[in-house]
This record gives structure tokens, C-alpha cells and sequence, in this order.
């Protein structure tokens, strides 16, 4: 039997925003709508960003090296797109300075482009206060939920230890972890680990 409706249906996973990153040739400016941002460990790997899940990660079995992005939500004013913004760990500095010193991510004005047009080079970030009379911000969904459906992994499987307030010492955790390396730096480094051990 054929149904009709005169709306689509809902999503049951929730609310899905596109993705975006820093272009080549032109910047983003938009407003963060979420109060903070989450970050991980990620593999460019089969042609799209997947998180890392070692020590079960098949990117890191097949020796593929890992980089940290964060993901906040932001809203662009002259488009009036709501979406996730990607950041490397060092543009994501600029949101860490900015937190340092309103406790909160959400109302800053931000824009980012990269220093020349390639695609791979690197993010600058910068930013701002915004006078938000005038102005309604969407509100924030459940960050990790969005990134679940983007991701397509279950919510259940997803783990958020706290909020991320250090990127170095993550960084530095991160890669003392032998199961996070690909495995000729992995197996290097626990034959120097276990070398170092006294007898």
C-alpha cells in the first residue's frame, strides 16, 4: 500500500548537520553555537575522516597515522546554516584562548582560511566577540549524537571522558599509547619499551 505524506519523515537518530572544513581559496566566517567543542583522534582513510577506535581501528592495522580534529557547532549568519565546523588541533588553539577567557564557546564570532590554496594547508583561525543583539543562535544539539550519524556509529559506542580542555596532553597521551601508532612505529616502540625494562 502506497503512503503519502506532505513532510518527510523524521530522522529517529536525530537532528544531522553537514560537516564542514576550511576551503582553499575562500574563509568561513560563522558564530559558535555550541558552548564547547569535542575532539579526537582521526584517520584520513578509504577516501573520508573516520574516527580512530583502536585498538580495534583497521586504519591503524594498515599503518595509517592518526591526526586530533575537534567539532563544534557553528551558525553563519548570511547563509543561515547551522553545521559542524573541523579543526585541526593547532587552529583549534584559538577556540582553547577564547575559552580560557569567557568559560564558554558559544557567541564567538570566528573566522578561518588557509595561509594559500591548497586544500592541505594549514588553518588560520581568529576570534571574536559578537554583539548577538539582534541575533537568535540556533540551539545546540548533542554534539557527540550528530557526529554519531555523520560517522554512522552507534551513540553507545562513542565515549566523551570529560570535557577536552588540554590538547598537548592528550597529544602526549595519545602518543604514548603504542595501540594508537601504525605498526612499524608500534612494534619499534615496544621493542624500545621493553628493552628499556630491567631484567
Amino acid at each position: 500500500m502506497l503512503n503519502f505524506s506532505s513532510n518527510p519523515p523524521d530522522d529517529p537518530r536525530g537532528i544531522a548537520l553537514p560537516l564542514k572544513r576550511c576551503p582553499p581559496g575562500k574563509g568561513i566566517s560563522a558564530i559558535v553555537t555550541s558552548h564547547d567543542l569535542v575532539g579526537t583522534p582521526t584517520h584520513y582513510y578509504g577516501g573520508r575522516t573516520h574516527p580512530c577506535t583502536a585498538p580495534d581501528c583497521e586504519a591503524c592495522q594498515d599503518g595509517v597515522s592518526w591526526r586530533w580534529h575537534s567539532y563544534l557547532t557553528a551558525w553563519g549568519p548570511n547563509n543561515k546554516l547551522h553545521f559542524i565546523f573541523e579543526s585541526t588541533a593547532r587552529a583549534t588553539e584559538a577556540f582553547i584562548l577564547y575559552r580560557k577567557a569567557n568559560n564558554d564557546l558559544r557567541g564567538c564570532g570566528f573566522s578561518a582560511r588557509r595561509l594559500n590554496s591548497s586544500p592541505n594547508s594549514r588553518v588560520m583561525v581568529e576570534t571574536k566577540a559578537v554583539d548577538l543583539a539582534g541575533l537568535t543562535l540556533p540551539q545546540p544539539p548533542h554534539l557527540l549524537k550528530v557526529l554519531s550519524i555523520i560517522w554512522n556509529i552507534p551513540l553507545t559506542d562513542m565515549q566523551l571522558d570529560g570535557v577536552i580542555r588540554d590538547v598537548d596532553a592528550l597529544l602526549a597521551k595519545r602518543a604514548a599509547d603504542p595501540s594508537h601508532l601504525p605498526f612499524e612505529k608500534r612494534t619499534n616502540k615496544q621493542h624500545a619499551t621493553q628493552q628499556s625494562k630491567p631484567a
